[in-house]
């Protein structure tokens, strides 16, 4: 069984088509997630920053009803 030259070159052209069309694209988003997303997000925020909860550890600990309560509430409401 022979494989005609022009379906080879059909199938190496298509092949080089998808390859380039794919790096394009991968290039492309790159360059956007680059653009688009903070350099380092997890780094430490600048400016005054308020603590959002109690821990149980501080001085001024909270009884565990009332974190069971805002448990609840969190699962009932997502919020």
């Amino acid at each position: 069984m022979r494989i005609p030259y022009r379906r080879l070159m059909e199938v190496l052209r298509f092949l080089l088509l998808f390859v380039t069309c794919t790096l394009l694209s991968y290039g492309i988003i790159a360059l956007l997630s680059a653009k688009l997303l903070p350099e380092s997000p997890y780094e430490q925020p600048h400016g005054n920053a308020v603590k959002v909860i109690k821990l149980l550890n501080s001085p001024q600990s909270q009884d565990l009803e009332s974190y069971w309560s805002r448990l609840q509430l969190f699962y009932v409401t997502g919020e």
